[in-house]
């Protein structure tokens, strides 16, 4: 079988592995929480919000010191 162009040979594939954060509501609202997923990735977080539809963003942390909770009030 023919290897890709951009698979190098004898190197492993990366992978993104995701973290699922401890989130959820403090009052009632509009939107109903969703999962809430972290990558590390360079710079800072790929963060995965998954509802009833999707959402990504990049959270910039170039030291990674986001621990995943909120500030507290």
């Amino acid at each position: 079988m023919k290897k890709s162009a951009n698979t190098a040979q004898g190197t492993e594939q990366q992978q993104l592995v995701w973290h699922k954060l401890n989130s959820f509501w403090t009052e009632g609202g509009i939107f109903k929480p969703g999962d809430v997923h972290r990558t590390k990735v360079p710079g800072g977080w790929l963060v995965l919000v998954v509802n009833n539809a999707t959402g990504l963003t990049f959270y910039p942390d170039p030291e990674h010191n986001w621990n995943g909770g909120s500030l507290t009030a």
